[in-house]
């Protein structure tokens, strides 16, 4: 399954595909891949800032991750973005992982519990879509019920009253979502780097600016604990080489609603892994959320899936 996702990320990201609009088994993948990864993101950032803070941290994260998918890239025969690509995908790269993850560490290391973060960024979808009507695309009926049940289970799971956070924490979750979900809309109307070089430019400028905040936050940087590097490792390797470029793939060839989807699955993922490995609490309610949360996800994913149909169908025509 590993090496499957890890195709998705340094090959079918490479525009391989020649129609990006029809169903490609790739697709499958890469909503895999960041459902379950970036669902497990969350413990690993906690993890890493136990002994690292949180811009430097996070600044090494994307120097590694940029680098490894570079070189990937041009082995691959990508060609460098031309100028005009590169300044887009690094400013949606400042939007997505600056002031996006960026906000979220910060969150974190206010104290915020991982479920909190991951059920707040649940709002992603509809953001986004709302983000995309004001350019006329406007979802489906079915995406707007799917996304309305979504929302409805991650309620029943944020009612959880064992997930703790601070008001500038949760602000600050708030002010993430803003950021993501607007990178995520603008990054398809304009004109962006070829399949992974996207991704490689936007990590690049994510890490110049991390570090740059490091030095002006003036962070005490030591050596990490053994458990912090190997939470730093994960977040290179599968956080970033593997589920964010799976990201940027779907986002520039599936629509909105299925791209975003993983913002109902990741609370799930995200509360199941810090009840087991961060002693943060477990209730019923996601016993009672996770149904809830998984039919709508199932909604979202057949109308996109239609969609697609409907698309390639035209384009046929």
């Amino acid at each position: 399954m590993t090496q499957s996702i890890a195709t998705i990320s340094t090959g079918a990201a490479l525009d391989l595909d020649p129609h990006p609009h029809r169903a490609s088994p790739a697709v499958p993948l890469a909503v895999a891949a960041v459902w379950v990864i970036w669902g497990s993101t969350y413990l690993g950032i906690k993890i890493g800032l136990e002994t690292m803070p949180p811009f430097f941290m996070q600044g090494c994260r994307f120097v590694l991750a940029s680098t490894i998918l570079f070189a990937v890239a041009r082995r691959r025969g990508v060609p460098m973005p031309t100028r005009r690509q590169t300044r887009n995908a690094s400013a949606i790269g400042l939007l997505l992982l600056i002031g996006g993850l960026g906000m979220v560490t910060l969150a974190e290391d206010r104290g915020v519990d991982t479920g909190l973060i991951a059920t707040l960024i649940a709002i992603q979808p509809i953001l986004m879509s709302l983000w995309g009507g004001l350019w006329g695309s406007w979802p489906g009926r079915k995406e707007w019920i799917g996304m309305g049940v979504g929302l409805l289970g991650v309620g029943v799971l944020m009612a959880d009253g064992g997930l703790a956070g601070t008001t500038s924490g949760i602000a600050l979750v708030l002010v993430a979502c803003v950021c993501w979900s607007f990178g995520s809309a603008l990054s398809r109307r304009i004109d962006m780097p070829a399949g992974a070089m996207a991704s490689v430019c936007e990590m690049a400028a994510a890490a110049v600016a991390f570090m740059l905040l490091s030095l002006l936050r003036q962070e005490h940087v030591e050596m990490p604990s053994l458990r912090s590097g190997l939470a730093l490792a994960y977040l290179v390797v599968f956080g970033s080489v593997i589920a964010f470029s799976a990201f940027t793939y779907l986002i520039g060839n599936v629509r909105p609603a299925l791209a975003m989807s993983y913002a109902y699955v990741n609370p799930v993922i995200a509360v199941i892994l810090g009840t087991l490995f961060n002693d943060e609490e477990l209730s019923v309610n996601l016993l009672v959320a996770l149904p809830i949360i998984l039919a709508g996800v199932a909604l979202v994913t057949t109308a996109a899936r239609r969609a697609t149909a409907v698309a390639a169908a035209v384009q046929d025509c």
